[in-house]
């Protein structure tokens, strides 16, 4: 694919979404970190803000993730789940790997230095995923479990099937509840709103 047809394709919109998203993570670990160090007060104003923040900004990111790979994926036989895991292995995997491992490490250097100590190198790598890797840890989680669909039809089943998943999880229908992956108050606080997000 040339470099001319790859721009032609690409969603503008979901790069307008991303972009959204990040800010508002920065603005998010900004303030947190002014309060932490109590340069700015925990008020009202910072609560609600902080609150609201983490309502929508990571749900954005697993949208538009979600969004890119029912249009661009395709998994619809053994062979291209096992493709799609190898790929998305690389793609998530790498990246997960070396900024955990480059995060345990610092942590393990300058322990008095950190807000949140660390456990083990592989207890945080394949069970407790460190801040802000979680999100490619989760979203590997979630690409291994969902198929592609390649008709309308076929999307509004899979809907309908996930919206009897949820319903059953939130009632305690039978089904335990999921559990958030260990982490800060902030990120309990997203899966407790989106639990369909948690793996």
């Amino acid at each position: 694919m040339s470099e001319k047809t790859a721009v032609r394709t690409r969603e503008k919109w979901v790069d307008d979404v991303k972009v959204i998203a990040c800010i508002l993570v920065v603005l998010g670990h900004f303030f947190q970190s002014m309060t932490k160090a109590n340069i700015l007060p925990e008020n009202n104003l910072y609560g609600w803000f902080n609150t609201t923040i983490y309502y929508f900004h990571v749900p954005l990111f697993f949208i538009c993730s979600g969004y890119l790979y029912q249009k661009y994926g395709k998994v619809n036989s053994v062979g291209s789940w096992c493709k799609n895991v190898t790929k998305k292995a690389l793609a998530l995997g790498v990246p997960y790997a070396t900024f955990t491992t480059a995060t345990w490490v610092l942590k393990k250097v300058f322990p008095s230095r950190v807000n949140n100590q660390i456990g083990g190198l592989d207890d945080t790598l394949f069970f407790r995923p460190t801040t802000p890797y979680w999100y490619l840890y989760a979203l590997f989680f979630i690409f291994l479990v969902t198929p592609t669909f390649s008709s309308v039809k076929a999307a509004a089943v899979g809907l309908i099937v996930a919206l009897a998943a949820k319903v059953l999880i939130l009632t305690g229908g039978g089904v335990q509840r999921l559990r958030c992956i260990d982490g800060s108050l902030k990120r309990n606080l997203v899966c407790a709103r989106y639990e369909y997000l948690c793996v």
